[in-house]
C-alpha cells in the first residue's frame, strides 16, 4: 500500500497492510534522513483551507519591532466602531508564531470584535485543495482545513487567551457569551461550505484539554459544536476529526458521546493522562490518530523502540488507529528517533496485530 492508501483504509474502516505512521509537513526537516522515512513509508499530513475569509470592512496595519533580539509584529485592526490590535511572537512551534498580547483588553473590545465576526465574508476555495491534493498524491493525505476553532476554543486561544478568558466568563457573562453566540452563528455558514468541498476529513485544531475547560463546559459548549458540523459532513460522507492533544481523561465519556470521527493528536502518558489502552476502550467505535510524545524523543533507542512496541500491543488488532507527528519534537532528536520508530513498525506492526 501506499502511504496515503493506509491512511484511507483507517478512516474508511479497512484494515491497511500495516499501521500507518504519519507526520505533519512542516514538522519534517527536509534532507537525507527525510527522504529514507518517507521511502520506508512515513507520510506526509498537509491542511489546506477549503474557503477564504475576508474583512472588507476592516482595516489591518502591522507593524514589525524587535525586542530583546526577537522579532514581534503588531496587527491593529481599524473598524467602523472602533479599533482593537494584538501582538505576534515569532518563532512558535510549527514554525508559525504565538499571540503575546490579545485582541480583547478591555469592556470596549467586544463590540469591535462582534463587528468584525459580522463582517467575514466567505469564499470557496475548492480548486486549491484540489491542487494541494494532486501535488501530495500518494504521499499522504491533505486535511480540509485548520477550520476555525469552535466559538468558544476560538475565544480562549485567538480572542483572550487563558487569563481573561477565565476573568471575563466570569466578570462579564452577558459579553462574553453574547460573543460566543455571534461567533456560533457564523461558523454554521463554514459547516456548510466545507462539507460541501473536496475534502474527505475536516479538521478542527481546538487543542482540547480538559485542564482549561471542565467536563461541563466542554459537554455545554464544545461537543454541540461538533455534533452540528459532524451532520453536516455524515450526510456527505465526510470525516471530522478535532485536535484533542492535552490532558483528555475527564473528558474522554464526552468524547465518546460526541458525533466526532477522530480524535487527532491524542497524546497518552507521558504527555497526557489518559493511557492508550484506557482510550482504545473508551473510545471503541472512534478513530485514535495519536501523537506520539514528545518526552519520547529523548529516550535512549532501545526504549524509543520499547515504547513503540508497547503502542502496537494496546492497539492490538490495530484496526481505527494511526501513529503520527503533531507535536513538536525536542530539537536534535527526531533523526535518531523517527527511523526507531518507522522500522518497529515496518518490521512488527503488519495488521492483523497479534494481542499481547
Amino acid at each position: 500500500m501506499t502511504p496515503r492508501e493506509r491512511i484511507l483504509a483507517v478512516l474508511r474502516g479497512q484494515m491497511p497492510d500495516r499501521v500507518p505512521f504519519t507526520c505533519y509537513d512542516s514538522l519534517l526537516p527536509r534532507g537525507e534522513v527525510e527522504q529514507r522515512l518517507r521511502n520506508d513509508g512515513l507520510a506526509l499530513v498537509t491542511h489546506c483551507q477549503v474557503f477564504d475569509t475576508k474583512c472588507p470592512h476592516v482595516e489591518v496595519a502591522r507593524r514589525e519591532y524587535y525586542e530583546n533580539g526577537r522579532l514581534f509584529v503588531r496587527e491593529t485592526f481599524s473598524t467602523p466602531v472602533g479599533k482593537v490590535w494584538q501582538t505576534w511572537r515569532t518563532g512558535g512551534g510549527y514554525n508559525t508564531s504565538r499571540i503575546s498580547e490579545y485582541l480583547i483588553k478591555q469592556p470596549e473590545d467586544y463590540k469591535v470584535i462582534e463587528f468584525m465576526v459580522r463582517d467575514e465574508v466567505y469564499t470557496p476555495t475548492y480548486e486549491e485543495f484540489l491542487t494541494a491534493q494532486d501535488n501530495l498524491g500518494e504521499a499522504g493525505l491533505v486535511f480540509g482545513g485548520w477550520l476555525p476553532r469552535s466559538p468558544l476554543m476560538y475565544i480562549l486561544w485567538e480572542i483572550m487567551g487563558p487569563e481573561q478568558f477565565a476573568i471575563n466568563m466570569h466578570e462579564r457573562p452577558d459579553d462574553f457569551f453574547r460573543l460566543h453566540e455571534v461567533i456560533a452563528e457564523r461558523r454554521r455558514e463554514h459547516y456548510e461550505i466545507a462539507a460541501a468541498s473536496p475534502a474527505l476529513l475536516l479538521h478542527i485544531g481546538d487543542n482540547i484539554s480538559a485542564d482549561m475547560l471542565g467536563p461541563e463546559r466542554f459537554v455545554r459548549y464544545c461537543v454541540p459544536c461538533y455534533d452540528e458540523f459532524a451532520s453536516y459532513l455524515h450526510s456527505r460522507g465526510k470525516l471530522l476529526a478535532v485536535h484533542m492533544d492535552g490532558r483528555m481523561k475527564a473528558l474522554a465519556p464526552a468524547v465518546a458521546d460526541s458525533q466526532v470521527d477522530i480524535i487527532e493528536a491524542f497524546s497518552p502518558v507521558p504527555d497526557g493522562d489518559l493511557e492508550l489502552a484506557e482510550a482504545r476502550c473508551i473510545w471503541s467505535d472512534k478513530i485514535i490518530w495519536m501523537n506520539f510524545p514528545s518526552p519520547v524523543h529523548l529516550r535512549p533507542p532501545d526504549q524509543i523502540a520499547d515504547y513503540t512496541r508497547q503502542i502496537l500491543r494496546d492497539v492490538a488488532p490495530g484496526d481505527r488507529f494511526l501513529l503520527g507527528i503533531t507535536e513538536n519534537i525536542p530539537d536534535g532528536t527526531w533523526q535518531i528517533s523517527l527511523p526507531i520508530v518507522s522500522q518497529v513498525l515496518r518490521e512488527e506492526g503488519t495488521l492483523p496485530l497479534p494481542s499481547s
